[in-house]
């Protein structure tokens, strides 16, 4: 596989490569080849002026048969012109209408007189130069005809000069150009195929390290990291993969724990409940001990079924399928029922309780069995923390604009810097030896999950002598905002 993409990636590399030399190389021939035409063709033109040039020392076309030198010369330029590129020059003299030095013989007073003909002359009789294929009908349609001017040396034209020579030995063949594009070709080529060699290895060479540490990940290796430095997308690529990869090792990492965490929860009270029923059986307890017991037995089983619903509780809510019943509730009242319900425990730790109410009635918007829940597990911690003369519980309903914050204090021991992170994950006690109580180390993990289902967060505050857990509410109703202290009544009282 890991050919396999590096010889699809340098293949697709090396055709764009060979596409772009092969177009950059025909464009360079063309160019080449143009200039080259230009060039011979400017070369034939000036042989036609040569000629011109020689005309341009005679006063009349008459006296050429009378200067032998010149004669001479013109005779030898027109015959060099001939024999080197296959063309004929024609002298036409304005001031007679003749024409001169004509190598083949052919009537030509058709097309000297034709209209056509006539214009081009007109175009040289002013002093421009013609260039135009197909000009006489005698020659053929394959001659180009190049027509300069010649002048008397007091830059008058009298005569012009007309060159004709076949089209072909004006183009320049590919062939004749192609040695000056093919070393440019080569070496682009040459660099091209290493230069798609670096680039497909250097693309492949992450994929290999992300294949090979998604392989291990498969393997259950979770410590391996991809290590790239190739920066962009593939650098970024890898750290995400290294970021999922501590995610899942931590979530793994908390999978062992629950399982451990559950197995000592499930472990312990059934090998206390396993042990009674035993001496039970085989007559150890006594039949007058045997209600005292049964009572354990039974609060044991008590505690395994309060395991289970806050397992099934925790996993439907982080699962998202425990649906919120969101409605307008009494705040003040819930809380007073709590109470209620908290009354013996809290009578038998002698602890005071504060009550501070915000306005009555203080309404807010949530599922009020979820708050009712996550308010008695924060009272239901609080009193496990508390013992003996001096203990403080207070509960607190404080309206706050459009919200409504939710308080539960005590003056226990406190919790430690160290464990308050920690408070809330699954099982986690900070009393270590649970000695405390009959809790499941559930009840924070599941009031933090219930109250972000409601867009809201747990808080903590403590230190030592003073614990606080809060929370907020949408309030339900008008917008107010109750007059300091925000709590009315304010009162103190010892159930």
């Amino acid at each position: 596989m890991k050919s396999g993409l590096f010889w699809r990636l340098y293949s697709a590399i090396l055709a764009v490569v060979l596409v772009t030399v092969v177009l950059f190389t025909a464009i360079l021939l063309t160019v080449q080849r143009n200039r080259a035409q230009d060039t011979y063709e400017t070369e034939v033109r000036m042989q036609a002026r040569q000629v011109a040039e020689y005309m341009q020392q005679l006063n009349q076309l008459s006296l050429v048969r009378s200067n032998a030198t010149i004669q001479y010369l013109v005779n030898e330029k027109i015959a060099d012109i001939y024999n080197q590129y296959d063309a004929d020059i024609w002298i036409v003299d304005f001031s007679s209408g003749r024409l001169q030095y004509i190598d083949r013989s052919w009537n030509t007073s058709e097309g000297i007189a034709s209209e056509k003909v006539q214009e081009q002359l007109n175009r040289i009789l002013a002093g421009n130069e013609i260039r135009i294929t197909g000009l006489f009908e005698q020659l053929g349609d394959h001659i180009v005809t190049i027509g300069v001017p010649w002048t008397y040396s007091n830059g008058q034209v009298v005569g012009a000069v007309l060159l004709h020579i076949p089209v072909d030995r004006l183009t320049v063949p590919l062939l004749s150009v192609l040695p000056q594009a093919a070393l440019p070709a080569g070496i682009s080529l040459l660099l091209g195929v290493i230069l798609a060699f670096v680039v497909a290895r250097s693309q492949t060479l992450p994929m290999r390290e992300i294949e090979g540490a998604v392989r291990a990940f498969s393997h259950g290796d979770l410590s391996r990291r991809v290590e790239l430095h190739c920066g962009g997308e593939l650098q970024q690529l890898g750290a995400s993969i290294n970021r999922m990869a501590s995610e899942l090792s931590s979530l793994e990492e908390s999978r062992r724990s629950f399982v451990a965490n559950v197995s000592h929860e499930l472990r312990s009270p059934m090998t206390s409940m396993k042990g009674y029923v035993q001496a039970m059986l085989d007559g150890t307890i006594s039949d007058a001990d045997r209600p005292k017991y049964l009572q354990v037995v039974l609060d044991e089983t008590n505690r395994l079924t309060d395991l289970v619903r806050d397992l099934l509780d925790l996993s439907r809510l982080e699962s998202g399928k425990f649906p919120m019943e969101i409605a307008p509730f009494d705040a003040n009242e819930m809380l007073r029922r709590i109470l209620i319900r908290f009354e013996q425990r809290i009578e038998s730790k002698s602890i005071d309780v504060d009550v501070q109410l915000a306005q009555d009635p203080c309404f807010a918007l949530g599922d009020v069995n979820r708050i009712n829940q996550v308010v008695s597990n924060l009272v239901d911690n609080a009193v496990k923390f508390m013992n003996g003369e001096g203990s403080l519980l207070t509960l607190r309903t404080l309206r706050e604009g459009n919200r409504v914050r939710f308080e539960v204090q005590d003056n226990g021991p406190g919790i430690s810097e160290a464990d308050q992170p920690r408070v809330f994950d699954r099982f986690y006690k900070v009393d270590k030896a649970h000695t405390s109580g009959m809790g499941t180390g559930l009840g924070l993990s599941i009031s933090k999950s219930i109250l972000q289902q409601h867009s809201s967060e747990i808080r903590l505050r403590s230190r030592p002598g003073e614990t606080v857990f809060s929370f907020e509410l949408s309030a339900a109703g008008p917008t107010q905002r109750a007059p300091e202290p925000a709590c009315a009544p304010n009162f103190q009282t010892t159930l």
